[in-house]
């Protein structure tokens, strides 16, 4: 009787190699269990920064907020038991968060990084609190440690209770005011309020001078900030300060100022 002794080989090596994917798919099996069991070892956070701008975010803001959410300490969770997903849906929705990542890392520590929404104004309703609006008129609660320098808004506008659809509105055309001042060296340190007329016009009121700016609506309001720049630029650095009275950007391509009575013409 002849052996095949190289079909045997063959048989050989295939059951071998079945007993290497066999050992190895039940290390793996056992790894993950064992990572699932491990238990965390702390809270690592880190605040993901884009611009160069004040936010109101603080580690301890959030080491703190997501402690409030947490039924015991994060070391006494286990890699499995973390609720991560719940966590980070709840930094989601934090008025002070634009984004958040939660994971744990290999090391079993939680990590957290978020990215801030910054404010761009400071809003004062007739009714309600104040609060702060981001750039896309998001409304931010007041922070009592916040001392930032934004222009305040006041007038007809929105309390920071309110879900009105014309009102969210209006709070996103606020926010992109406010952010185009913002990226103006000039006009953020110049303009000190804005003012929502009766008829939703908007007017600001700058830092220095008795002048009034009239901006109208919202349309072409690139151009329009443009304009006001430019006007100071080339007219009050010549003629001075609170020669005008009154400056008006409604009309398109156009700047209109009317003198002060006591000004000479």
């Amino acid at each position: 009787m002849k052996f095949n002794y190289s079909a045997i080989r063959r048989i050989g090596v295939g059951f071998a190699a079945l007993l290497a994917w066999v050992c190895l798919g039940w290390l793996l099996v056992s790894a993950v269990h064992f990572q699932k069991d491990l238990q965390l070892n702390g809270l690592e956070i880190k605040i993901e920064t884009t611009k160069e701008k004040m936010h109101l975010l603080s580690e301890k803001i959030l080491a703190d907020f997501i402690h409030s959410h947490l039924t015991d300490s994060v070391h006494n969770y286990s890699v499995s038991d973390f609720p991560v997903r719940i966590i980070a849906d709840m930094l989601t929705d934090h008025p002070y968060i634009e984004s958040a990542v939660v994971y744990v890392g290999k090391s079993g520590r939680v990590r957290v990084h978020c990215e801030p929404r910054y404010p761009v104004a400071r809003v004062l309703p007739s009714r309600g609190k104040s609060y702060f609006i981001d750039e896309s008129g998001a409304i931010m609660p007041m922070a009592d440690q916040a001392a930032l320098r934004l222009p305040v808004v006041r007038g007809r506008v929105p309390s920071d209770a309110t879900e009105n659809e014309d009102d969210l509105a209006r709070l996103e055309e606020l926010g992109r005011l406010s952010s185009q001042l913002g990226r103006s060296d000039f006009l953020s340190v110049l303009i000190d309020q804005i003012m929502v007329t009766a008829l939703g016009d908007y007017k600001m009121i700058p830092s220095l001078g008795k002048e009034k700016i009239e901006l109208g609506q919202m349309d072409n309001i690139e151009e329009k900030l443009e304009n006001l720049e430019a006007f100071y630029e080339q007219v009050i650095a010549q003629v001075g300060w609170n020669v005008y009275e009154n400056i008006s950007l409604k009309y398109e391509g156009q700047i209109v100022a009317r003198r002060a009575e006591t000004s000479s013409p």
